[in-house]
């Protein structure tokens, strides 16, 4: 194997798992006043540059002995790697922000990055652990935390709507149906941080047992499916969980869930799961012509250790989420059907571990089937999301039908 594919799978089996292909990576080479800047969507392309066959594509004065330095944007994490000494095979590999500084002295130029490469195997330092949090806080491409396309607040919104967006306005109606009920959908999410965009493209399945003598009484499986995208860099995510909602009253219901995903990039460099449990509140105030439903959400989530291969990995990022909003919904007739539209504004607080985002706001609204009617043998429902914070702006697109 290449010596610079030895450290490129160092750094990305140990962080994730994926395929990959620029944009994120960043790397500005200086070799005898000589300076050239590149960019790259995988993190095997940009630390392939440390080699001699890498370096000396990217910077044409690098023959192989020349003192060189490199600054590496690592999806923006400054780091540095130099070979200061003509002739010399001592490479000195830092990232100023985590305060860590490494000499490496092989018998050669590959040699020592060889060491560099066992340095991310060993995770010495916690050093895979100290790079995903330092990203995860100061960076708004993350695919495991961070901002609104990553795993965790992907979580954090598919819990919500589980427990609240997708049922709050039938907590209340006659049953008269009381069949099971298979979901699936489509969710396209789109932001901008960073000066980067970030997109995600993803199929949320679902099954929902309901109780024979009360459909309010709610066992609820849920696998939603991702891929995601930032600037080329391909990432995937995938969950699943489960939830129960049981009623207080006709107007009140609570629905306790847990759920546990993992997400990874090739690309990225990144390989977490996540665990979480978390406590929904629907009520519902119902009126002559609208009903307003208010959802309360409260979850925990932290990363699990995983492992690939000789390497295990935990990122250490924890977090409560508290997720508040209020739904209103009217019922409307379109082309002879009953149908509702329903407006809904959402808020999202994170506090734990720092993040890029920890906190943004949503503004809905969909069409689709009247719940109100009473618990049907199926529906659905389309709708648009508009997210802001002071560090992300986007939107969603949904849809979903239940059968």
């Amino acid at each position: 194997m290449k010596t610079s594919c030895k450290l490129c799978l160092a750094i990305a089996a140990s962080m994730y798992l994926t395929v990959a292909h620029g944009g994120v990576f960043s790397v500005d080479t200086n070799v005898s006043g000589v300076q050239t800047s590149t960019s790259f969507t995988s993190v095997e392309d940009a630390f392939n540059s440390l080699s001699n066959s890498g370096l000396s594509s990217i910077n044409t004065a690098y023959t192989g002995t020349e003192a060189a330095s490199l600054s590496i944007g690592y999806r923006g994490l400054p780091m540095t790697a130099n070979y200061p000494t003509v002739g010399s095979p001592q490479l000195l590999f830092t990232i100023p922000s985590l305060g860590i500084s490494e000499v490496f002295l092989g018998a050669n130029r590959d040699e020592s990055e060889d060491l560099l490469a066992e340095y991310f195997k060993q995770n010495r330092d916690d050093i895979l652990g100290r790079i995903s949090r330092e990203l995860a806080a100061k960076t708004g491409v993350d695919p495991i935390a961070g901002n609104p396309n990553s795993m965790l607040s992907q979580m954090v919104m598919q819990d919500f709507n589980n427990n609240f967006a997708d049922h709050a306005t039938n907590i209340k109606g006659d049953a008269q149906e009381n069949n099971n009920l298979f979901g699936v959908g489509f969710r396209f999410g789109q932001y901008r941080q960073s000066g980067l965009t970030s997109r995600s493209y993803t199929i949320p399945l679902s099954y929902t047992f309901r109780n024979d003598l009360d459909p309010r009484r709610q066992l609820s499986f849920n696998m939603p499916i991702t891929l995601g995208d930032v600037e080329g860099s391909k990432s995937f995510y995938v969950a699943l969980g489960g939830s129960y909602r049981f009623p207080i009253n006709d107007n009140w219901a609570l629905a306790p869930a847990i759920n546990v995903g993992v997400a990874g990039s090739a690309d990225l460099g990144a390989l977490a799961s996540i665990g979480s449990a978390s406590l929904t509140s629907s009520y519902l105030i119902r009126m002559d012509k609208f009903d307003l439903a208010i959802g309360n959400m409260a979850g925990y989530y932290t990363t699990l250790k995983v492992k690939s291969g000789d390497y295990s990995y935990d990122p250490g990022i924890t977090n409560t989420v508290v997720r508040n909003g209020v739904m209103l919904s009217h019922p409307v007739s379109i082309g002879g059907r009953k149908m509702s539209i329903e407006y809904s504004f959402i808020d999202t607080h994170f506090f734990g571990d720092e993040l890029f985002v920890d906190h943004y706001d949503e503004i809905g609204l969909s069409l689709g089937t009247n719940k109100r009617a009473g618990f049907a043998r199926s529906y659905f429902r389309s709708g648009l999301t508009y997210l802001y914070s002071s560090e992300s702006k986007g939107f969603t697109l949904n849809l979903g039908y239940w059968f």
